[in-house]
């Protein structure tokens, strides 16, 4: 049951159809460098992790009023902006069964990435993903109402970072689980990327060296 609830949070993510990224380097500070810096890769994780395409069709957000702001700017970016998204990762072996995905888009400059950016600040913000909390309870209901709380160690992190951590308590196997989920925006330069990452337990301990390494590699894209 866990393991669904993990899967619903990651269908929040705005993401559309993934973008193919084989070929020959792209020249630096251009979209396909960006996108291809942007995603989440295996190295990026343990070596013992597991992927699989991510098939996230949907959006969790989509029809929950309180998150129309977030929506319309999303499905304008999906549809007027190069974007591409990582596979899905999963921890096989430990019992938080860690997951984590990734979105990236490159804009046409830092006004309407930072733009794009702004949409997840703020009180409007926060209810959305509250609201998002009691849509999961809803479907299994936890033993305490599921919170949201921002994410405060992303100082210096790109040019722009913030996040939301929802946590949910369930009983499992006659005790309590709490599945923690992530969800990060950081901004480098115009590029813009969303990460989601879902643990059990406790919240994730790669999600920082995840983070690090794509904003990096984005980063030295632009340059």
């Amino acid at each position: 049951m866990l393991s669904q609830r993990r899967r619903l949070l990651i269908l929040a993510v705005p993401v559309a159809a993934s973008l193919a990224l084989a070929g020959p380097a792209a020249a630096a500070g251009s979209d396909k460098a960006i996108l291809k810096a942007g995603v989440i890769t295996k190295t990026d994780v343990p070596a013992d992790w597991t992927s699989k395409p991510s098939k996230a069709s949907s959006d969790a957000l989509k029809g929950l009023k309180e998150c129309k702001k977030i929506n319309t700017t999303v499905a304008a970016a999906k549809k007027d902006e190069p974007r591409a998204r990582s596979r899905e990762f999963d921890d096989p072996v430990s019992q938080a069964r860690s997951q984590a995905e990734n979105v990236v888009y490159a804009f046409q400059n830092k006004k309407a990435a930072g733009q794009f950016v702004s949409v997840f600040k703020g009180s409007a913000a926060t209810a959305c993903f509250e609201r998002l909390g009691t849509e999961i309870e809803r479907n299994q209901p936890a033993t305490t109402p599921p919170t949201v709380s921002p994410i405060t160690d992303l100082q210096g992190v790109g040019d722009e970072a913030l996040g939301y951590e929802i946590a949910a308590t369930y009983t499992q196997n006659g005790g309590e689980a709490t599945l923690y989920i992530d969800y990060i925006a950081v901004r480098v330069g115009r590029a813009v990327t969303i990460f989601v990452f879902a643990s059990v337990g406790a919240r994730i301990t790669q999600g920082s060296d995840i983070v690090n390494a794509v904003v990096q590699r984005v980063a030295a894209a632009e340059k």
